[in-house]
């Protein structure tokens, strides 16, 4: 009995170890024969995959690889009956039939893979895989309808609505029926309002204007047709306002949220919290419709709140007019003043407004950026440091470090200012006062500082200070990289400082020097856009320099910017300039040929052809337009 065992043991062992050879050599043919498809070379991996599915007929995935070299090489009728071999096998039924579907919808034999497909679903009707599989395969065949139906019957079949949102509505939309597709979108949101991120990206990926619009138009009717208490009302509301801003229908926007609010039998505040999103949006005029209509039709704090919140649009607006120099009137001026009677009202009406260190500190950054009056920001401080909520804030050592800046008083200004940002931590009070770090250290002549004050600024580009902070980042790097003892930054820092602290004559005049310095180069350009930003120089003087200069500076990194103040000023003044010619300020305008110059209708146009999707393009062509009009 035991040597029967032992030869018994013998032989199986023997047996193993000629078989192991055998099966290492078949995987790596099958490895090879992978590679050789990945290589896109079927012709050479098909005569390995049938020898390894004829040695080995009832491995699945042989046969599947198999299929899929036959179907890259279209010979689809040899796929079929390896497909069948398995088609009646209980662990492989649902899957080979999938795939004997696709190869006659290959063919040519839709009706047949139809059959086959739904015959297949039957049969498997409790295995939620084969549904998911099938559809895939019939959206790859481009049977986008089919696939809905299959995604219907899953839902049926395993009693769950929400099985498939997704999938019904992108392979509407594959076929081109938009509205279906938005329907099972909005169906999905009602279902689950958490989704919304869901749908604006599917929204977004698509990027087509008429799907826009057709959504646009059904959730018009939807809200139309449902009360404001109702769950639903308000889910439709933000995807519609969301959507109207992102295809810039502002006005329609502002006009559904007060929609919405006249609505309502008590305040939402859709309006208030379109209103911010649409400051953000250089939306101006919109946004101060949209606070005001809490300033008329409520009181307490949600008017002072609407009230700071319009005073705060007025800011902005301003600052974007003289940012990107669209201010043809000096309307910054009387925006800043709208904006102090805001907030002076708020503090005539009450000392009660929760939010009272937020005015104090808005009426000391305008009276130090605008008005400059130094006593009254220091008057704003000291209301500041007598509100108990406000003591060891981060708000009261910015704005003392502010006024510090103001008084050139730059080591107590870099103390308050560390103090704020380190109380911020986060946040756009902190992006706030390191930008008021690295401009203290600017105007202080420590450029190094300043440089590594802006580095955390780097991926911040939202904030208020956004662009200046860009702005100072490009006038360090220059001034450095052309002058290294850091001479010229001394020149331009102190007219800069000059410049925003009330002294624009004096600055003007140092900017005037270097532009007319042919040692000053690094910076010329941004002293020629400060010179021409000045509202008490001479039109007439300042449009002939900015003349003369580009004339002699074709290639200003600045040039388009520079090209729209020179229609500006041609437009002002009413004079033609000689183009190319102007080899100094006292020959720009005259010419014997009134066609050899340029007036501004001529310097807008230019502007346009030059730089066609350039930011001044839009309004340039703006102003050609009321220029055609005026003159008709």
């Amino acid at each position: 009995m035991g040597n029967i065992k032992l030869l018994t043991f013998l032989t199986a062992a023997l047996l193993l170890a000629l078989s192991l050879p055998a099966q290492a050599q078949i995987n790596r043919d099958y490895q090879l024969a992978n590679r050789l498809m990945q290589k896109n070379q079927y012709e050479k991996a098909l005569p390995m995959l049938e020898e390894l599915h004829q040695n080995n007929p009832d491995n699945f995935n042989y046969a599947k690889t198999l299929i899929n070299c036959l179907i890259q090489l279209k010979q689809y009728e040899r796929g079929i009956p390896v497909a069948e071999s398995f088609s009646d096998q209980p662990n492989f039924s649902g899957e080979a039939n999938i795939i004997l579907g696709e190869l006659y919808h290959y063919k040519g034999s839709t009706e047949k893979a139809l059959e086959i497909w739904k015959a297949n679903l039957d049969a498997h009707y409790k295995k939620l895989q084969v549904y998911v599989e099938t559809a895939r395969t019939m959206i790859n065949r481009r049977e986008y309808m089919e696939a809905v139906d299959v995604y219907k019957k899953a839902r049926i079949d395993f009693n769950n609505e929400s099985f498939f949102f997704g999938d019904i509505a992108n392979a509407y939309m594959q076929a081109g029926e938009y509205e279906l597709a938005i329907q099972e979108w909005l169906k999905l949101l009602e279902e689950s309002p958490g989704q919304m991120s869901y749908i604006q990206r599917s929204l977004l990926r698509y990027n087509d204007p008429l799907l826009y619009d057709i959504t646009i138009v059904e959730l018009d009717e939807r809200l139309d047709n449902l009360s404001t208490a109702e769950d639903e009302y308000e889910t439709f509301f933000k995807l519609q306002i969301w959507l109207l801003q992102e295809n810039k229908l502002f006005q329609r926007a502002l006009s559904t949220a007060k929609t919405y609010e006249n609505r309502s039998s008590s305040l939402n505040y859709s309006l208030f919290n379109l209103g911010r999103q649409l400051t953000d949006n250089n939306e101006f005029k919109l946004a101060e419709e949209a606070f005001s209509y809490y300033i008329e039709k409520s009181f307490g704090e949600i008017k002072w709140r609407s009230m700071e919140e319009l005073a705060n649009t007025y800011s902005k607006w301003a600052k974007y007019l003289e940012d990107y120099s669209l201010d043809y009137t000096n309307k910054k001026d009387s925006l800043y003043q709208l904006a102090s009677v805001m907030l002076d009202s708020i503090e005539t009406e009450t000392s009660n407004y929760s939010r009272m260190g937020n005015v104090h500190i808005k009426q000391a950054e305008i009276a130090l950026d605008h008005v400059f009056d130094l006593d009254e920001a220091e008057q704003s401080l000291e209301k500041l440091q007598n509100l108990p909520s406000m003591i060891e804030s981060p708000e009261l050592a910015y704005l003392e470090g502010r006024i510090q800046i103001a008084k050139k008083n730059y080591p107590q200004a870099r103390i308050a200012l560390t103090k704020a940002n380190k109380l911020a931590d986060i946040g756009g009070l902190a992006e706030k006062t390191r930008y008021f770090l690295a401009l203290t250290d600017f105007y202080a002549g420590d450029y190094e500082f300043a440089t590594i004050q802006l580095k955390s600024l780097g991926r911040q580009n939202t904030s208020y200070y956004a662009n200046d902070a860009l702005e100072l980042r490009l006038w360090l790097q220059q001034g450095i990289a052309e002058d290294s003892t850091g001479s010229s930054l001394d020149r331009f820092a102190d007219a800069v400082f000059k410049y925003n602290n009330g002294e624009s004559a004096k600055s003007n005049d140092q900017f005037l020097d270097m532009i007319e310095d042919p040692a000053f180069r690094a910076l010329k350009d941004d002293a020629m856009l400060f010179y021409v930003n000045t509202y008490d120089q001479n039109a007439r003087e300042k449009l002939a320099n900015l003349s003369q200069f580009l004339s002699e500076n074709n290639y200003s990194p600045v040039k388009e910017k520079l090209m729209w103040k020179q229609a500006n000023l041609a437009e002002q003044t009413g004079l033609s300039v000689l183009p190319g010619n102007c080899s100094s300020t006292e020959n720009c305008f005259s010419s014997e040929n009134p066609d050899e110059t340029k007036n501004a209708h001529d310097i807008y146009e230019e502007l346009i052809i030059q730089y066609p999707k350039g930011f001044y393009a839009p309004y340039a062509r703006e102003r050609l337009t009321e220029l055609t009009n005026e003159n008709s």
